[in-house]
């Protein structure tokens, strides 16, 4: 990886985040994905409405959950 690529990848790691992505489960649970504008956030948040409704494996536990909500929040 050339030294122009790692500075950028490690100054887009260390930028603050200022908004979160929120997914909400039936089970009580959810899942947070952070972002650094507003329009990264719902841009992640498009994807992750598809599933409101749907039933998913949860990756740590291998459970079935179902998606009830999805909103984007500031930090």
């Amino acid at each position: 990886m050339s030294p122009e690529i790692a500075a950028l990848l490690a100054r887009r790691l260390a930028a603050p985040k200022q908004f979160e992505v929120v997914t909400l489960f039936a089970d009580g649970t959810s899942r947070r994905f952070e972002t650094e504008t507003r329009g990264q956030a719902d841009n992640y948040a498009i994807g992750e409405k598809r599933k409101v409704g749907k039933v998913l494996k949860n990756r740590e536990t291998n459970a079935e959950v179902r998606v009830v909500d999805v909103y984007v929040a500031a930090l």
